[in-house]
Formats: structure tokens, C-alpha cells, sequence
């Protein structure tokens, strides 16, 4: 299984780290922190439209997209900024609209960590990105309630539910191999 466990979180060993990292130990694959990478956010410019490829020369166009079209899925992961997902992320999320149909029937699962409000709304942003790239959902998502540092190893469900999560992506990679 190639997949990536990427990481919203502009904190360093954050607690959506903690989780992602967790699912990447049972499964294997690469482990992406956006912060780590130059990436712009999209232009508008609709040039992707015609060449099937963003235009903008960074880190998202050079690296990110060719480890997303060569894997079998993603992880995304982010901390619950304002009821939705990090600017980091986003930026990352729009910036696949280049892409778009070449990620379809790719796993992706999710996880976000919050103080208990506003993580519907990230799991619904993340969950609607694999859905508008006609990825296959693996399930609801994983909803940590945590916000100082290492407060996640006290959230006991998110931890059995990232494990869950886990062994689904690897259901699925097995059902598609068939």
C-alpha cells in the first residue's frame, strides 16, 4: 500500500500528527507536513483548465501532485481552525483542482483534533474534497478532542478510532486489488 498521511497542522508534533502518524504505523506510507513545503495558493487563473496542470512552479506542482497521482490514497489530517480545516490546507486542497478526474476510486480517510466545536465542519470540508475528486470515502472520519500539546494520548476513542481507521483503509486497498 503507498499512502500519504498529510498533516495541516502548522504546530510541530502536533496532536493531529500524533493520530495521523498512529494510522501511518499500522498501514506504512509517507507522512507529508504542509508546513515543510512552498506551497501558493491557487491564482484563479484557469489555465489548469486547458493543460490539465497547475501553472504555478512550487512545491505543490513539483513534488505534492506527483506523490498524490502515484498513490493509492491519503490521510488527511488538521486541527480545527475556526470550524474548518488550516489555511495550509486548503491551499493544498484547492491547489488538486488541476488534477481533477486523476484521483478518482484513491482511498482517502480523515482525521481532525479540536476543543470539541466546529469538527463536523472540518470532517465535512475534507470529506467533500475526496467526494468532489470522486475518491472513495473510508469512513466517517476521526474527531480528537485535544488542543494542548500531547492532549491527545488522553482521548482514548480517537486513538481505537484511528486504529479502525487504519485497518478499513487497509479493507479497502484490499477490495480494490480484487
Amino acid at each position: 500500500m503507498k499512502f500519504l498521511y498529510i498533516s495541516g497542522s502548522p504546530r510541530k508534533n502536533s496532536n493531529t500528527d500524533y493520530l495521523l502518524n498512529l494510522v501511518l504505523s499500522i498501514t506504512g506510507g509517507k507522512f507529508i507536513k504542509l508546513t515543510n513545503y512552498d506551497m501558493k495558493p491557487c491564482h484563479s487563473c484557469r489555465i489548469c483548465i486547458e493543460k490539465f496542470k497547475c501553472v504555478i512552479n512550487d512545491d505543490m506542482s513539483k513534488i505534492l501532485i506527483p506523490e498524490l497521482l502515484e498513490s493509492d490514497g491519503m490521510v488527511i489530517g488538521s486541527p480545527v481552525f475556526f470550524n474548518n480545516v488550516t489555511a495550509q490546507l486548503k491551499i493544498f486542497m484547492d491547489r488538486t483542482w488541476a488534477i481533477r478526474g486523476k484521483l478518482k476510486n484513491k482511498i482517502g480517510g480523515t482525521i481532525v483534533v479540536g476543543r470539541r466545536y466546529g469538527s463536523e465542519s472540518a470532517i465535512t470540508a475534507i470529506n467533500s474534497f475526496y467526494l468532489k475528486h470522486e475518491m472513495i470515502v473510508a469512513n466517517r472520519g476521526v474527531n480528537g478532542i485535544a488542543f494542548n500539546e500531547n492532549e491527545i494520548i488522553k482521548d482514548s476513542e480517537s486513538i481505537e478510532a484511528s486504529k479502525k481507521l487504519a485497518y478499513r483503509l487497509i479493507e479497502l486497498h484490499e477490495l480494490l486489488k480484487k
